[in-house]
Order: C-alpha cells, then structure tokens, then sequence
C-alpha cells in the first residue's frame, strides 16, 4: 500500500498500524509528534491507528536553535 509520510510517497506491506510504520521508519522512542490524515495522535494510540492506502503522515520533532 502507499503512504504518505513528510510529503514523500513509501511502500508497506498491509495490514499495519502506526505503531508499525514508526518502527519500520526506525523513529520508536524519539522525540517526536505524529498526525495521521490531519489528526494528532497521542502515542499511548498508536497502535489502534490502522493505515489503509492513501493515508498521510505527518512526523515532527522538536528542534533548537533560534
């Protein structure tokens, strides 16, 4: 299936969940913020938010500077 993530089109394998697209996109235990389709996603849910073809995703993390 395609997803979307950063504005950069990838390939998975189906079924997933965010938790699973995280892991594969090696970003499990840093610092970061996640929507899914426009939708913030509190990390305690990422693993009852299944991605279906199509979806996009949005990963954020803070960074320094001024």
């Amino acid at each position: 299936m395609k997803v979307t993530i950063n504005g950069q089109p990838k390939i998975f394998d189906a079924p997933l969940n965010l938790y699973d697209v995280l892991a594969q996109e090696e970003l499990i235990g840093m610092m970061i913020a996640v929507a899914h389709n426009g939708n913030v996603i509190p990390k305690g849910d990422y693993t009852q938010i299944f991605i279906t073809d199509g979806d996009a995703i949005e990963i954020v993390a803070p960074m320094q500077g001024g």
